[in-house]
């Protein structure tokens, strides 16, 4: 009976690598020991006795143990091969994690509780492990923190926070990976060495990076806001250099050390387009001195608030012109097997989906794949700032003054980034209010509410908003047909 009843009990439990054994039909763990690790256990399958005859306890046993035999010869694999100091030390992390405590370095341990050191000896004991053997070094702590460098952490980063650059293109992962080889550079610069280990990092480093920053806030050349968010760079990398070697209240040498604001700034917005320029942006024959891509950019921007980059890295399928109400999606995209069309979001509140109306419907149908010229391109706002400028479609007398220390003055002139706050300003004129504009925009309307936000606009409703300031053709103007691209069938 016990053959036929038990049978598929027999199978299935083979399937997860345990099986009854000797006349107590205790059960024995076994799995193949991989590849790479054959020189080192010498045979090509282990086994283990559970000591248990209850199925599910015997397969947590060999999840556990199969757990602690690869850290084991993961360690044994390091120590044979050499490896950097950085790979010995997270190798014997994993081994004491597998053992089920954490790595401690001997001095770590000799400050702690002596209790922990006697329970780590026995343990030792019990498991069989010889004095010198690689597991009595990693739970003794005998392998030594690695000396990671400032600017080894720097190209780290994307490693340490993988769920930030999820989804990055290779421009976004670009430009997020050099803010932290910028801010190591300048403390690097600021103390007068070629690099320098993190550990040896102390505050009057700081206070000689935050020294010089002050310099150039009171020279006019950058803000106090930015050169904070400079010294804020450096204490998240401090921080995560920590946190990846697990220390418990790490010293932080960044504590407390901020640039001065020398002048009380308001906040600012960049200038709106003014609406006779916009008025010059509808009549096609006015770009006659500008490529197709940046114009048609251009165009979409002016009727659905988008922000440029959320245009020109529209991949095809974001583009939705079968619909009832053609519109486009601003959204992740994972992109394919190589990275080519990833993109990710400012925020979550910026996903949303955008009618398109007028002018900007017209462009859309002229570039239904969107615009590979300019996608990923990360100086498009000023490229198309100068052009349009030189075309006598943004103001070429400044909008307004910045004040500066030491009584200078900087000009602030009309980007074609600011067509962005002119649809803003349009919406306002008409009533719209400020969350529901924020909503439309792709701001985050829970901030702007100071609470949650749990409604959203249907795409009907965004039309009827978007149609309502919607600015046509003047009729003096006539504009000369453009002949859209003809559209796949649906």
């Amino acid at each position: 009976m016990y053959l036929v009843a038990g049978f598929q009990m027999v199978e299935v439990i083979m399937s997860n690598g345990v099986f009854r054994r000797g006349k107590k039909g205790l059960f024995t763990a076994r799995f193949q020991v991989p590849v790479q690790f054959r020189g080192i256990v010498g045979k090509p399958e282990i086994w283990q006795a559970t000591g248990t005859s209850d199925p599910d306890e015997a397969i947590e046993f060999r999840i556990a143990w199969k757990r602690r035999k690869l850290a084991e010869w993961n360690a044994a694999l390091a120590g044979a091969e050499g490896p950097s100091t950085k790979s010995r030390y997270l190798v014997a992390a994993e081994l004491t994690a597998s053992r089920g405590v954490k790595y401690q370095t001997a001095a770590e341990l000799a400050e702690g509780d002596p209790r922990d050191i006697i329970a780590r000896v026995e343990g030792l004991q019990s498991a069989g492990d010889a004095p010198g053997s690689i597991a009595s070094k990693a739970l003794l702590g005998g392998i030594a923190a690695p000396r990671r460098t400032l600017l080894e952490l720097a190209e780290e980063m994307d490693e340490l926070n993988s769920y930030e650059v999820d989804n990055k293109n290779k421009q976004q992962l670009h430009d997020w990976k050099q803010k932290w080889r910028r801010v190591a550079n300048k403390l690097i610069d600021a103390i007068g060495v070629q690099d320098i280990p993190v550990d040896d990092i102390r505050p009057d480093h700081i206070r000689a990076l935050r020294d010089g920053l002050n310099t150039r806030v009171k020279a006019g050349e950058m803000d106090s806001s930015t050169a904070n968010k400079e010294l804020q760079y450096l204490q998240r990398m401090i921080r995560d250099h920590h946190t990846s070697l697990d220390r418990r209240d790490p010293p932080n040498p960044t504590h407390g050390i901020r640039c001065n604001k020398v002048i009380r700034q308001k906040k600012s917005r960049k200038p709106p387009v003014p609406m006779p320029y916009l008025l010059k942006w509808v009549v096609l024959s006015n770009w006659r001195s500008i490529n197709d891509e940046l114009r048609d950019i251009m165009l979409v921007c002016l009727e659905t608030g988008c922000r440029e980059s959320e245009i020109f890295n529209l991949p095809e399928d974001a583009i939705v012109l079968d619909h009832a109400i053609p519109h486009i999606l601003i959204q992740e995209e994972e992109g394919d097997e190589n990275g080519e069309g990833a993109r990710q979001i400012k925020t979550s509140s910026s996903e949303r989906r955008v009618p398109l109306v007028g002018v900007a419907l017209e462009a859309m149908k002229r570039h239904p794949a969107g615009f590979p010229r300019y996608r990923n391109n990360r100086n498009f706002s000023n490229a198309a700032s100068k052009s349009m400028r030189a075309a006598g479609l943004l103001p070429s007398e400044p909008a307004s003054y910045k004040r500066l220390p030491g009584g200078k003055r900087k000009p602030v002139h009309v980007t074609a980034g600011g067509v962005r706050h002119s649809f803003e300003d349009r919406l306002d004129a008409v009533g719209v209010e400020m969350d529901t504009r924020g909503a439309l925009m792709g701001h985050d309307v829970g901030r702007i509410r100071g609470r949650q936000y749990y409604g959203d606009q249907t795409l009907e409703q965004r039309l009827e908003l978007h149609q309502k300031i919607m600015i046509m053709r003047p009729a003096s103007l006539p504009e000369p047909s453009v002949a859209p691209a003809r559209l796949p069938s649906p």
